[in-house]
């Protein structure tokens, strides 16, 4: 049998904690927001090469404030920067940490495919003496309808490049 990639046991009330963490870290930053999909894809945005120079005309509207118009309000900039800087903060663990349960969600399914696959097979072998079982085979093997062997193209008629 193949390698079991992962073994855990997640109970119900180990879950409930981290939803209610979760949860938690939700209410201490009300002020989170959600921007709409034209807007992601119209607004110029700040990316990681972007850093340096958001820093660098930060430094420079506080440095120079007599060559920056009043329209700018040069307080809040800074505290974008600031909120920037610090939610980064919190983002890279949280980051580190869907990542981890992405894989881990992955490595479980992997090892559930191969299994079901194993069973699918013990399944269909006991099909042909067993009504019953034969029921379930077909309800099973509706998830691969329309999913037949790809035929091989014959290439022999085809002009040579």
């Amino acid at each position: 049998m193949a390698t079991n990639r992962i073994s855990a046991n997640f109970p119900d009330v180990k879950k409930q904690e981290v939803l209610e963490s979760i949860s938690k870290a939700k209410e201490g930053m009300p002020f989170l927001i959600s921007i709409d999909a034209k807007v992601r894809t119209h607004e110029r945005k700040m990316g990681d090469s972007s850093v340096q120079y958001v820093k660098l005309n930060l430094q420079g509207a506080t440095s120079f404030p007599e060559l920056i118009p009043g329209k700018i309000d040069v307080a809040e900039f800074g505290g974008d920067v600031n909120l920037i800087n610090r939610l980064w903060e919190i983002r890279v663990p949280l980051a580190s940490l869907l990542e981890s349960i992405d894989d881990t969600m992955m490595a479980a399914g992997m090892d559930a495919m191969k299994t079901a696959d194993l069973v699918y097979g013990y399944l269909k072998t006991g099909a042909k003496n067993d009504a019953s079982v034969k029921t379930l085979v077909e309800e099973i093997g509706k998830r691969f309808k329309g999913q037949g062997r790809k035929k091989k193209t014959d290439n022999t008629n085809m002009p040579a490049n």
